[in-house]
């Protein structure tokens, strides 16, 4: 009994310990002095209530009334608990209801197990749960009956605490009473130090505007809506001052002032306009534009002799009035000095540049180039060349290496060695020792003859000349451009000549397969009962319709080479299949000569091959229908074909050699076999026809392929091609199922497809549908570019998978109709396909066809199996 006194005892005397403890930190509130010890006595007093309740952790929430938040400011943690100061920065009165309702109310919280509110405080319950706390005790913080906050403890005692909740009261008063003189006095030392602070700010201001008024010889303050000024600043010797001290009885205003300084001092031609501009509305308004408004003028020179001044005006931003206006007039007698003595400057230069640009100019009409040379610094000026006003250009360098790059330029090769010993600028003072120019006459890279001259422009105190002009004009006198235009006429005499044999030669090849087109044609109207005789005719018609298309080809496949659009498709190709399919082909040419066919392909060690066998076909039959046009009826040809291995990852060359018993080939004529139109014997008087295009287009292949090709020809035994072509092989084993993979055949992917062809020619649409309704392809017709796009619009979608347009039409043309179809509101618009089927082959026209929105070009005559395949990469 006596053990359980004394620890009774003992814990009460702890515990009043802790109660005056707790009285002694808000008596030092009380009394504190500065922010730091209000800080600390308050820190104080929260450890001394968590000593007292055994709390795990002790707080203050300030309530912020601007944010109408309320956030933790203070914080005490008993050893072993994590803080959350930093955590509880932003919470609001509606996350605590049930709390913000009862500290309104001045009632304390107190939850001896949190259990126990779980439905009655949801919002608080989970905002402490997960802070692990399992008891609270808060209370309200009033300050003149306004709820600045509230304190709280963390999992206290609440056994044996009854005395200290009963104190809660009194301690949430006193501390905000406290707390709210503090930040009253803390406001007005604050208050009083942003006065101090701004005091010396004005000061400042003031030293500032000062010194910025010193080159002013006026400044006032503006309010244009009122028309009255509040002046800063006048300068004794001001002309305005006259003006101010004869007001000065009355009310300054503006309108008046600026009227009375223009009529008394103003010169009026220097400012016409000086009222409207510097009116107090219009200030405003220009103002309402612009930052700043200046305007210069002159006056009658004041007392201390200025006469130039500037007036500056910009809006003074304040809240009170916003329509005031700062305006400051500025002497500006040294800028005006300065600027009309460089504008005098710069008028004195241009003068003397206009002067001297007519002398160059003048002198331009007779040299069509000069330059300006140092010849002791070896530095040349140039002084336009080749332009009809010459002027420095700025481009300058070493002069004797302008020289000879002046004689590698324009010196034929006669004259080239006599013209740069003239151009030696070594020797051209010993030259000039005596004469005051010296020239030379020579004959240009284009036909006109020259005279270059060095021309002496200064000479040193010794007499030797140290700069000088280097001029050259042009001399071609009469006879020299009767003989310029004889070697011209006797060129173009040849071109025309070439030109009229080459038309020649194609209007005669072009006959004889029409020629025989026609005539057939009508041998196959007489055999419509004969089926061989038929068969027979058509064939043939056939051929020669083959013949006038490779003429066309050839003629398109220059213009394409020399454009730069023929492009190499390196595709899987089958070296078999490549040869078979030419040497089939080759058989067929002029069956009725009864040539003899030799073909023979070996070593072929890789089958499939990275090439472009569409243009590697091109070139062997070019070839070969050459050795069939020129061997005799019963000679021979030979294809021979075969591969060399290079030592390069996955390299060879492919060889091949075309070799024939035939007439052969002049050694005149070989060295320009390679030359347009260039043929070796004349289609009008030999049974041999073509264009004369089959060895220049295979040489350009050839070197877009990286190829080499060679030729011996004997006349009278025959000719041999060697071609050499480097290729990358396909390893089978690397892609086994890519090599040798057969599509499906574009007939079959074509079937059921139903267009829209555009074709105002009768005989060109009834060649088209038929040929694609054999193969179950069905056709629309519209008779031009008009009809075209109101048929494809009115259709319902996909009623078309392609459009087939020409060219050349009525009404519309097929540019404008593709181009009106991409910008309808139709669903397909943007994206059925629109292929060219125009007799319009040339570079420029795909281009056109390309940019007005189609996907494909395809030139006519019309080949089934081509447009079949261009048909059946677009079928989805």
């Amino acid at each position: 009994m006596q053990m359980t006194i004394e620890n009774t005892y003992d814990n009460l005397k702890s515990s009043l310990d802790d109660l005056e403890l707790m009285l002694h930190q808000m008596v030092r509130i009380d009394r504190a002095r500065d922010v730091h010890e209000l800080h600390d006595s308050i820190q104080n007093l929260l450890q001394a209530m968590g000593d007292y309740t055994k709390a795990d952790r002790v707080f203050i929430f300030e309530f912020r009334d601007a944010l109408h938040i309320y956030r933790n400011t203070y914080e005490w943690c008993a050893p072993g608990i994590t803080p959350q100061i930093d955590n509880l920065q932003t919470i609001e009165p509606s996350d605590i209801p049930v709390w913000q309702a009862a500290f309104e109310q001045g009632e304390n919280i107190v939850i001896p197990n949190l259990e126990d509110v779980r439905d009655t405080m949801p919002g608080e319950y989970e905002i402490l749960r997960v802070q692990d706390i399992h008891s609270e005790i808060s209370f309200p913080i009033f300050s003149k009956d306004a709820l600045i906050g509230f304190l709280g403890l963390d999992n206290p005692t609440i056994e044996g605490s009854h005395r200290f909740i009963n104190l809660l009261a009194v301690v949430g008063s006193h501390l905000g009473g406290a707390w709210a003189n503090f930040r009253t006095s803390a406001l007005l030392e604050q208050s009083q130090s942003d006065l101090r602070d701004s005091m010396q700010a004005l000061q400042k201001d003031q030293q500032v505007l000062e010194a910025l008024c010193r080159d002013y010889t006026c400044v006032y303050t503006l309010d244009p809506v009122m028309d009255r000024i509040e002046l800063v600043q006048v300068d004794p010797n001001a002309n305005a001052q006259l003006v101010l001290a004869a007001l000065q009885t009355r009310q300054l205003s503006h309108h008046e002032i600026i009227h009375a300084y223009y009529q008394n001092f103003v010169v009026k031609a220097s400012a016409r306009d000086f009222l409207t501009r510097l009116d107090g509305r219009a200030l405003q308004e220009e103002l309402n534009r612009k930052e700043r408004v200046i305007y210069r003028f002159r006056t009658l020179p004041n007392s201390a002799g200025q006469e130039y001044f500037e007036l500056q005006a910009v809006k003074i931003n304040t809240k009170n009035n916003p329509y005031r206006i700062l305006v400051g007039f500025h002497h500006i007698d040294d800028i005006v000095n300065e600027e009309l003595r460089q504008q005098k400057e710069l008028e004195t230069a241009l003068e003397e540049a206009r002067l001297n640009s007519e002398i160059v100019s003048a002198i331009s009409k007779i040299y069509f180039s000069i330059y300006r040379i140092d010849l002791n610094a070896d530095i040349y000026d140039e002084i336009s060349s080749g332009e009809e006003f010459h002027r420095l250009t700025g481009l300058s360098g070493k002069a004797s290496l302008k020289m000879k790059e002046l004689c590698n330029t324009f010196v034929t090769h006669e004259y080239y060695d006599r013209v740069m010993l003239f151009l030696d600028l070594s020797t051209l003072k010993e030259r000039l020792s005596r004469d005051e120019s010296v020239g030379i006459e020579y004959l240009a890279k284009d036909g006109n003859w020259h005279l270059a001259r060095f021309i002496v422009k200064k000479r040193d105190e010794n007499g030797q000349v140290s700069h000088v002009l280097y001029t050259t004009r042009l001399i071609s006198d009469t006879k020299h451009r009767e003989q310029n235009w004889i070697v011209i006429a006797e060129a173009a005499n040849k071109a025309n000549k070439a030109k009229t044999d080459f038309l020649s030669r194609m209007a005669h090849d072009i006959r004889t397969p029409m020629n025989a087109i026609m005539g057939f044609t009508s041998i196959a109207q007489n055999q419509l009962d004969n089926t061989e005789r038929l068969k027979d005719t058509l064939r043939k018609i056939q051929i020669s319709g083959r013949y006038l298309q490779q003429i066309a080809d050839d003629v398109l496949d220059i213009s394409r080479i020399e454009s730069g659009s023929l492009k190499l498709d390196n595709v899987d190709t089958s070296i078999t299949r490549l040869f078979q399919d030419t040497a089939d082909t080759a058989r067929e040419i002029q069956p009725e000569k009864h040539l003899q066919f030799f073909c023979d392909a070996h070593d072929i060690a890789y089958e499939h091959v990275l090439g472009d066998p569409l243009h590697l076909q091109q070139i062997y039959m070019n070839l070969l229908s050459n050795a069939v046009k020129y061997t005799p009826e019963g000679g021979e040809i030979h294809f021979e074909i075969y591969q060399e291995l290079l030592p390069h990852n996955h390299q060879l060359n492919l060889i091949s050699i075309i070799r024939d018993t035939g007439i052969g080939m002049s050694p005149e004529f070989m060295k320009e076999m390679y030359s347009k139109f260039s043929r070796a014997v004349d289609t009008r008087v030999n049974k041999v026809r073509g264009s004369g295009l089959g060895l220049t287009i295979v040489r350009e292949l050839m070197e877009l392929m990286q190829g080499t090709i060679h030729v011996q020809s004997t006349p009278g035994e025959g000719t041999c091609f060697k071609l050499t072509i480097p290729l990358t092989y396909l390893d089978p084993d690397a892609e086994p199922d890519k090599i040798g993979q057969k599509k499906a055949p574009a007939g079959e992917l074509c079937k059921g497809m139903h267009l829209l062809v555009a074709e105002d020619n009768d005989l060109n649409y009834e060649v088209a549908s038929e040929l694609l309704a054999l193969r179950d392809v069905t056709c629309d017709r519209a008779e031009d570019g008009a009809i075209c796009v109101e048929r494809f619009n009115t259709a319902q979608p996909f009623t078309y998978n392609a459009i087939l347009m020409d060219i050349q039409m009525p009404v519309m043309d097929g540019l404008e109709a593709t181009m009106a179809i991409r910008t309808l509101e139709h669903p397909q618009a943007k994206s059925i396909p629109i292929i060219a089927m125009t007799a319009n082959a040339f570079t420029d026209d795909v281009n056109s066809c390309m940019a007005a929105g189609m996907n494909r070009h395809m030139s006519k005559p019309l080949n089934i199996d081509d447009l079949l395949e261009v048909l059946a990469s677009y079928r989805n």
